[in-house]
């Protein structure tokens, strides 16, 4: 018989008593399904990590996760290198992974793709920091400089009330006194100035921006989009061009990569998944490990 751990986030979302019918209702149908489910809740920084290392090491089949990208993420760490299988429920801040596997939010929905929905080995990103030798997985991206910079000044409770709103507010707010720093990026053995950086394991990040567009979950390769520019106004333009079908072709001031690793240094913040994991210097590459995860498509 399979068995199931639902890890949900307290935090996640902003309705309480609904949140609490929908877990019941999935429950019900996970036994349905004879499925057995234990719900345990975060409490904590990287107590998601800890309950799916904890229920890989129980013999656990399956680990559902409803909360946004940042609990995902923690929860993956866990996972690293089990053959635990993976149903994403979106119910928090960001859902870009559900949306990029087409999860539905019904309870009864994702009880059934869990049960016999298809599987998908997702590729993973992993960030490993230099002087601490800390690895971070990542399935989305990693962003270097002025994503990772908003994401350090979002305010917890803005993001509690508003959701991505709070990224958005934050965001205008960052970019009218930003001044942006410049590092450098090594790729395929050439070394290239930038003022951000993303290393991108999907084609959206952040809801509705697409950065690296040709970037898949299951390929074990990167899209790398480097913007070396010092220009607000143009950081604007190229904001509006990735909520659209996103930027696609090499320009004076942005560039695209197909690689497996890169590595950058300087003076700048990181973040991945949506999370600050640090500063530079960090290489990055793609991890031998793969997750399986539940997908709609």
């Amino acid at each position: 018989m399979r068995k199931a751990v639902l890890i949900t986030n307290p935090n996640a979302g902003q309705y309480k008593i609904r949140r609490e019918q929908s877990i019941n209702t999935f429950c019900s149908a996970m036994k349905e399904h004879r499925i057995a489910v234990e719900i345990i809740q975060t409490h904590a920084p990287n107590s998601a990590m800890q309950i799916a290392e904890q229920a890989a090491k129980a013999k656990f089949t399956d680990i559902v996760v409803a909360g946004g990208d940042g609990t995902i993420n923690e929860a993956v760490q866990g996972m690293v290198g089990t053959d635990i299988r993976l149903t994403v429920w979106a119910s928090g801040t960001a859902n870009v992974l559900a949306k990029e596997l087409a999860m539905p939010r019904n309870p009864k929905q994702i009880a059934q793709l869990t049960a016999k929905g298809k599987t998908l080995k997702m590729h993973l990103g992993c960030a490993e920091n230099e002087a601490t030798k800390e690895k971070r997985y990542f399935f989305l991206m990693s962003g270097i400089g002025l994503d990772a910079s908003i994401v350090s000044q979002v305010k917890p409770q803005l993001k509690k009330q508003v959701g991505k709103v709070a990224f958005v507010f934050s965001g205008l707010e960052h970019l009218a006194v930003w001044n942006p720093a410049q590092f450098q990026v090594e790729v395929d053995g050439t070394l290239y100035d930038a003022t951000f950086a993303a290393v991108g394991n999907a084609p959206r990040y952040g809801g509705n921006l697409s950065i690296t567009p040709r970037a898949r979950l299951d390929k074990p390769e990167f899209e790398i989009c480097l913007i070396n520019s010092t220009n607000r106004l143009r950081y604007l333009q190229l904001l509006t061009y990735a909520i659209g079908k996103g930027n696609s072709d090499n320009q004076d001031d942005i560039r695209f990569f197909k690689s497996t690793s890169a590595r950058a240094i300087g003076n700048a913040l990181v973040q991945a998944d949506g999370e600050l994991i640090g500063s530079l210097p960090m290489n990055f590459s793609i991890s031998p490990y793969t997750i399986k995860v539940t997908t709609n498509r």
